[in-house]
Formats: structure tokens, sequence, C-alpha cells
């Protein structure tokens, strides 16, 4: 198959049957992860750090600190938050993506040195975990594991952080187990609405 068939049939899953997604398949997710772009190459900074979680329980307290906030935020945020919260519940693997912040740490070191790329260095972090993610949920695919790129669960990071003992930035959280569904894709728009060829 190729490549760009391969992105374009994957589909994002957000219901799982309860078998468990054994230690070694997340590992090889999770290496594809670290296989992302690192910022910039020279320094070799990797900013992101993972939290892989297993235990059924420990997934039953993250979802339901989601589904509690939920019940507090208006109307629209609620719904993502809850449906986030049910996803999470009902996945036997989930993985939440940190920032590591070693950039940052680079830029305290140095000091003036990197005092001009303040402004740019929160977005190449973010860049950089993004494209971890992106592995993460092909190589997943390719190991027949599904998959839900979640943000909503930000709403709570303060409480999810307290339940793991960290005080990185969540930016995600991903969940992966064996599909209850069928995924679809949803349309994209044409090439000619999303890109402008210069020449």
């Amino acid at each position: 198959m190729s490549i760009f068939k391969f992105i374009k049939g994957r589909t994002t899953i957000r219901r799982y049957i309860t078998k468990p997604v054994p230690k070694k398949i997340l590992d090889k997710i999770i290496k594809a992860g670290i296989w992302g772009p690192s910022i910039p190459s020279f320094l070799r900074i990797q900013p992101w750090q993972f939290v892989a979680i297993t235990n059924k329980k420990k997934i039953a307290k993250i979802s339901d600190i989601a589904l509690q906030r939920s019940k507090k935020l208006g109307a629209g945020a609620n719904i993502l938050l809850s449906s986030a919260s049910r996803i999470m519940g009902s996945s036997p693997a989930i993985v939440l993506v940190y920032n590591s912040k070693d950039l940052q740490k680079v830029k305290q070191k140095y000091g003036n040195a990197y005092a001009n790329f303040a402004e740019i260095i929160p977005r190449a972090e973010l860049s950089a975990i993004s494209a971890a993610i992106q592995n993460m949920l092909l190589m997943a695919e390719e190991l027949e594991v599904s998959s839900c790129w979640l943000d909503t669960p930000l709403f709570c990071k303060k409480e999810i952080n307290k339940l793991i003992g960290t005080d990185n930035e969540l930016i995600a959280v991903l969940t992966f187990g064996y599909p209850a569904e069928q995924g679809r894709r949803s349309p994209r728009k044409p090439i000619s609405e999303s890109v402008k060829f210069i020449k």
C-alpha cells in the first residue's frame, strides 16, 4: 500500500473492545513517536514526554475527572469533554502526551543567546510534539491498533497532572485499542481551497 493511501485510509475510533493492547505493541507505537523531528536537530531537543497507562482503575479515574469537569463547563464544551470521557473510559490504553520543556531549559541555560527565539520556542515545541503524535497514530494503524487524538481533556489538565504527579504541560491524550465501531473519514476540502501555489 502506498503511504498516501495508508494515510488517507486511517480513521479515528472512539469506542473499543475490552481486549488489552500488549506492552510490546505500545512500545512500538511510542518508539515511532520519539523518532519524530527534533528541534533544532543540532541541539538534540526532543520536547515530548509520554505517560502510557493500561491500568483500568487509573484510566477510569482520568475518565471520571473529565466527566466531572464537563458538568462545570458551558454548552458545547461540556458535550465534547463528556464525549472524551467516554472515549478514554472505553480505551484499554491511553498515552498522555506532555511537553517536557527541554527547549525552554536550554533557553534558560544560555540566556541572551536564545532571547531572540523566545517567541517561537513554544511553537517549535508544539510542532515537534504534534509530529510525534502523528507518527504514533500511523504506527498504531500499521499495527492494526485504532486510536483517537483528544484535546478536550486539557480542560482538566491540572486535575490529571495531580493524579499523575507531574507539573509538565499536558498537550494531548491519545487513546489506543481494538475497534468496537467502524471508522470513517470526513470529507476534505479540495486542494484548490487549501493551497496557494506561487511560481
